[in-house]
């Protein structure tokens, strides 16, 4: 096993001891306990002596009062639906309130937009204060770059109040380069009505009984699965969790010390989803449809379209964003939260999950104040409020407020695993891990091979 794995390994299990605190703190939650963007930008303001306490008296930016020279921050963030876009707003709100002295200029993206401007704004050289990072791969050769900023010092009083193991993953050569601010895994989110039209539970626990379902919930009249393929990063989902479950923790390890993608899991992991493609089971047109749009992966799950949907934590926001109903309404239809199957065969156990840690780097000519006020959206009652309507916190004082029953299924999937991969197109370099997406989607597309797309990718990795 490589440094970088064994470091990994070790940060997973720093990372589920938090979590398996968290979920014994949650409780029982009625799923109905999330407050809506407007609630939540009141809260962030009623918040201030509060958020001014956890900052702690050695925050020069607080302490003088704003009264110093002006600054401007350039943030670029991903949350382009409510109630976190409303959430991420009123928290810089509230930054400037408390600081006059700072202004904070907000560039709102959807993924897929940023990862291009992003990667335009770098070769430039016109790098934002704080954007979007998942850490992996694209942050080491950011670093390399000299793109971001090295702000260990600046973090070193408060970043211990963070989870160490999504701390360490914004972590190049042991400096801090990023904040997280979300945590994690990736599972089926499931129409629970849809389901029982189809005469069903809940998705299978092993892959062959997916795959029956897939067939069951076509002889009912019902789309199995959305995936918005034309993104390419959500049909990336399903060939690396096979991948995992085909090959299991120490193949993906072997794979990230040795770069070939040739090995027999990976080519395992093509011939699977090549059983799923050729069932049909995925909504019209899948080929070119995106993650966040009326007629793409989102927003066909939103409308009752599909059954089933291979996504993050993140999903259910964003389904109520397509369908433009807050937290507290909720979606009109019952959700639920299923981990990967397992594969007959293969060396990968269901504990071995595919997720990731969502953060901010900071640029490379960025003030000071820009690490402050990722302070500020990381302290517990801003967690508080991320952990209520959109994600899982990673300020373990927050945990206690992830009280919807779906997230909570989540959390209880991220303290049951035994490995966790982070995403294969943040973990790899940016080069392979567009290479994989890239191949993905041929492989959904049935323009390619296992062997050829494994090939391919082991071509651009130099394995």
């Amino acid at each position: 096993m490589t440094t970088e794995g064994r470091t990994f390994r070790l940060r997973l299990l720093a990372l589920l001891a938090v979590l398996a605190l968290a979920v014994a703190a949650c409780g029982g939650g009625d799923g109905d306990a999330e407050d809506d963007a407007t609630d939540s930008a009141d809260t962030a303001a009623a918040g201030d002596d509060a958020a001014d306490d956890a900052a702690g008296d050695d925050d020069a930016a607080t302490d003088d009062g704003g009264d110093g020279e002006p600054v401007e921050i350039e943030w670029w963030h991903i949350q382009n639906a409510d109630p976190g876009m409303s959430d991420w707003q009123a928290m810089a709100d509230q930054y400037m309130e408390d600081n006059p002295n700072v202004t904070i200029t907000i560039n709102v993206m959807e993924n897929e937009a940023f990862k291009a401007a992003i990667q335009t704004n770098l070769q430039a050289g016109d790098i934002p204060d704080i954007f979007q990072s998942w850490g992996g791969g694209v942050l080491r050769q950011q670093v390399e770059a000299g793109a971001v900023r090295d702000i260990s010092d600046l973090t070193a009083d408060w970043i211990g109040d963070l989870n160490p193991a999504a701390v360490e993953l914004h972590q190049i050569d042991g400096a801090q380069y990023g904040v997280p601010y979300n945590a994690g895994v990736v599972g089926i989110w499931y129409n629970q009505d849809l389901f029982e039209e189809a005469g069903l539970d809940a998705p299978a626990d092993t892959w062959e009984g997916l795959l029956e379902q897939v067939q069951t919930l076509k002889d009912a009249g019902i789309t199995p699965i959305a995936v918005g393929a034309g993104d390419k990063w959500p049909a990336h989902f399903w060939y690396s969790y096979l991948m995992i479950r085909a090959g299991g923790g120490e193949a993906m390890e072997e794979i990230a010390e040795t770069q070939d993608f040739t090995a027999d899991h990976v080519i395992t992991a093509g011939e699977l989803v090549g059983e799923l493609v050729a069932l049909e089971p995925f909504q019209e047109g899948f080929l070119g449809a995106p993650w966040d749009a009326p007629d793409g992966e989102a927003g066909v799950m939103a409308q009752e379209g599909a059954a089933m949907d291979l996504m993050g934590q993140w999903a259910p926001g964003t389904f109520r964003s397509q369908l433009g109903v807050t937290p507290e309404e909720g979606l009109p239809w019952n959700i639920g939260w299923a981990p990967f199957p397992s594969v007959e065969g293969g060396a990968g156990s269901a504990t071995e999950a595919l997720g990731g840690v969502d953060g901010f780097a900071v640029g490379a000519d960025a003030p000071d104040e820009a690490v402050d006020f990722l302070r500020f959206i990381t302290n517990t009652e801003n967690q508080e409020i991320w952990a209520q309507n959109t994600g899982l916190p990673v300020n373990p004082e927050a945990f206690d407020a992830v009280e919807d029953e779906a997230m909570q299924d989540v959390l209880a999937g991220l303290q049951e695993a035994t490995f966790m991969q982070l995403f294969l197109d943040q973990f790899f370099s940016p080069e392979v891990g567009a290479e994989i997406n890239d191949q993905t989607a041929l492989l959904f597309a049935g323009e390619v091979t296992p062997e050829e797309a494994a090939e391919a990718i082991t071509a651009v990795a130099g394995g």
